[in-house]
């Protein structure tokens, strides 16, 4: 492992640039080449982002010897046909949530990894943003008491375009699998990887992938995850985190940049921070050096987990996507 962690960009989506962006903000690492199906994507992508290398698809990105690590923003449906590319090639990978399509995908992507003894992370930005992680440390440090139920919600209105990303069955569309995963790692992480009971119902939109959906987990001992997903409905993204001595309450919570702790009688406590993608980008550079092929703050115990749950809300809405 080289000193500098040279990344490479694997689509030239939005959320790919955000992140080239903020990589920029990560000591010891740099952008050092992307790939598109279209070399011109690519090209335009790179000077933007002041990228030296330019491949026109993907098999030539993961053969780069000079590569490290590949970041994947592809559509949902191709996370591990993309993982398994840049795995077979010796890259160490940080793959863009939802992390595969399903349960059975993220384990066939996990063996791999660990055969060929290579890193692989979901990229679940949002468990490293400070303000997430604040918001952690109160609850670690009983400062709401016992958490009893978590409220967590996330949507927003697309405009249609039933062949794009978020609509089209065959691109892997939905709120369940694009943004419910949001709340749902926030349910894993406060209450544990597998819920007792899993309650779900969802609208079923024209294109024939759910528009919005609520879900309600119960864990063994009580606990409550009440959690909401729309891709055409706007709703306030926020998350309460409610316990028998006080309550935290993140606003847009999945890329918080304030969290607010209120106690009986005493008060408020409220911290402000930054957000980016450069705190998962450096939680990977760290796991590197340390020749660590798995991060603990996003285990991949858990993203199995959390797939499996999606899983089994999709089963219960009736929303299955071909080849499945």
């Amino acid at each position: 492992m080289t000193k500098l962690v040279r990344w490479g960009i694997l689509g030239t989506g939005r959320i790919a640039g955000l992140f080239s962006t903020d990589l920029k903000k990560t000591r010891d690492a740099a952008a050092m080449a992307v790939a598109s199906r279209s070399y011109e994507r690519a090209e335009n992508f790179a000077a933007k982002h002041h990228i030296p290398r330019v491949y026109g698809c993907y098999e030539a990105l993961a053969k780069d010897p000079e590569i490290d690590v590949i970041y994947i923003a592809t559509p949902h449906s191709h996370h591990k046909e993309h993982t398994l590319l840049c795995l077979a090639n010796g890259k160490h990978v940080l793959c863009e949530k939802p992390f595969a399509v399903n349960a059975k995908e993220a384990r066939q992507m996990i063996a791999y990894a660990r055969e060929r003894n290579l890193f692989l992370m979901e990229a679940m930005w949002s468990r490293f943003n400070p303000v997430y992680q604040r918001a952690m440390q109160w609850v670690n440090e009983g400062l709401v008491g016992e958490v009893r139920m978590l409220k967590a919600d996330f949507g927003f209105r697309t405009v249609w375009e039933p062949e794009g990303r978020l609509l089209n069955p065959a691109l892997a569309g939905g709120s369940i699998l694009d943004v419910a995963i949001y709340p749902l790692a926030m349910a894993s992480h406060l209450f544990g990887l597998r819920p007792a009971a899993i309650h779900a119902l969802a609208h079923m939109g024209a294109s024939g992938v759910d528009e919005q959906a609520g879900i309600v987990l119960k864990y063994a001992n009580g606990q409550l995850a009440v959690l909401a997903s729309a891709i055409r409905t706007r709703i306030p993204n926020q998350a309460l985190i409610l316990g028998t001595e006080g309550l935290i309450w993140l606003p847009v919570f999945w890329r918080a940049r304030l969290a607010v702790l209120w106690r009986s009688r005493k008060i408020p406590r409220i911290t402000w921070g930054r957000i980016g993608y450069q705190y998962e980008a450096a939680e990977v550079g760290s796991c590197l050096r340390q020749n660590r092929i798995e991060s603990t703050v996003m285990p991949l115990a858990e993203s199995i987990a959390i797939a499996e749950i999606m899983d089994q809300v999709r089963a219960m809405i009736g929303m299955q996507y071909p080849g499945e």
